[in-house]
């Protein structure tokens, strides 16, 4: 029988220390920091699972296997399983003092050094051109308030479903560079190809630099993948492949002396196209690196505030309602026992996660001595979320809505008497 340290050793991934629960180079976001945890054991019980603290990357290790080697489809884990016993009989892993001896110069023969943002900013954006977006696709962003104009303008686009290694010869043809850029690598043919699958189909969301290059991708996907909403366009452990480095992403005027930080790549481009506000991404609450350093370009631009508006989920009710993720709930012993009056440990979980990265931007902002407030909203009078609007963009789009169905009903505009509910250019609204 195997563990997850096996299939690590398998892999090749890198690791950063031993133990029944060891750190690795996330072979997802190639996050060096130790952020993403294997453990074998936990509670005297075997674990084999693995998370990631900055990409949220998780899962066990056939996931692992799986997802790392792109095997697909209702039998992916008894084939992984199949992959990995094989493997392991016939020596596929090595000596494991080999392996770990190895692993590390195995996974540097693999990759690339990731490529400046000139490089990956002129490929990305010759991608972009030959790439289209689908009609469903664009419904779904106008269906969060985007325009056609403002959705063409910030070059979203549909992963490509089949053909990228015709994509990738065109590029290649066209005198671009790809080695180093995070999403291509070459593939079992030596062939240089691009990291799209079935997995993570869906709308392509560029991440844009303080002076507006593009510096990565973040996919929404069109199906849900283990509770995961987003993957990012990279091509970590892969060969000659790059990690995607999570970057922040910034839409807006970089002189503004004041600036909105909010989750995730897509939520900031929707803020700011609906309010006018400028805005920083972070890829997710507790990743602090990029947005510091963000913070420090933008205050050197003149930047004096910041404003911290997070998911309202960060004042979610925490007790059991079986209201949660439908992997969570529908497979908790304790919710019919539970159902209003416990805590919900997997709810307490996420909204201190929210929380403590709260903290951390306030910590970052007193040591950049810059100003930082929380704005809310969709709050009920003891403070909870109210559970309509979660992110700042789904609030105004609400907002506008309202605004244009108040208009259309009675032929006047009541902005006036609807203030406090409604965006605004000013500095107080949210």
């Amino acid at each position: 029988m195997f563990n997850i340290s096996d299939v690590a050793d398998l892999l090749g991934v890198r690791r950063l220390n031993e133990g029944n629960s060891f750190n690795v180079v996330c072979p997802f976001c190639g996050n060096t920091e130790g952020k993403m945890n294997f453990r074998i054991i936990k509670d005297g019980k075997p674990a084999n699972t693995y998370q990631c603290f900055k990409c949220g990357a998780h899962g066990n290790m056939l996931t692992l296997y799986a997802d790392l080697k792109g095997i697909y489809g209702a039998d992916r884990y008894k084939t992984a399983y199949r992959e990995i016993k094989s493997a392991l009989e016939q020596g596929g892993a090595g000596d494991r003092n080999y392996a770990k001896s190895h692993a590390k110069t195995a996974l540097q023969a693999q990759e690339e050094e990731t490529a400046s943002l000139e490089v990956r900013n002129t490929v990305y954006h010759r991608l972009l051109e030959m790439l289209t977006l689908s009609d469903a696709h664009k419904k779904k962003l106008m269906e969060r308030g985007l325009t056609a104009r403002q959705i063409e303008a910030l070059w979203f686009r549909s992963t490509p479903v089949h053909g990228t290694e015709q994509l990738t010869r065109r590029l290649i043809k066209e005198g671009y560079s790809l080695a180093g850029v995070p999403g291509f690598y070459m593939n079992g043919n030596r062939n240089w190809d691009m990291a799209f699958y079935r997995k993570n189909q869906g709308i392509l969301c560029p991440a844009y630099s303080i002076t507006g290059e593009i510096e990565g991708f973040q996919i929404r996907l069109g199906e849900p993948y283990e509770d995961r909403k987003y993957l990012w366009f990279s091509s970590t452990n892969r060969y000659r492949g790059a990690g995607s480095k999570s970057p922040v992403t910034f839409v807006g005027n970089p002189y503004d002396k004041t600036v909105r930080v909010t989750e995730g790549i897509l939520k900031p481009a929707v803020a700011y196209s609906l309010s006018g506000y400028s805005f920083l991404g972070t890829p997710g609450v507790n990743q602090y690196k990029g947005l510091e350093e963000a913070l420090i370009r933008l205050k050197s631009n003149g930047l004096e505030n910041v404003l911290e508006c997070h998911d309202m989920d960060k004042f979610m009710d925490t007790r059991c309602y079986g209201d949660y993720k439908p992997s969570v709930c529908g497979v908790c012993r304790e919710r019919k026992i539970s159902y209003g009056i416990r805590t919900c440990e997997a709810k307490q979980r996420k909204r201190d996660q929210i929380r403590a990265g709260c903290c951390k931007l306030y910590e970052i902002c007193g040591r950049l001595e810059l100003n930082c407030s929380r704005r809310t909203w969709d709050q009920n009078e003891d403070g909870t979320w109210a559970g309509n609007d979660k992110g700042i963009d789904d609030y105004w789009w609400s907002c506008l809505k309202e605004r244009r169905r108040q208009t259309e009903h009675d032929g006047m505009d009541r902005i006036p008497y609807y203030r406090s509910n409604l965006p605004s250019y000013g500095e107080g609204a949210a």
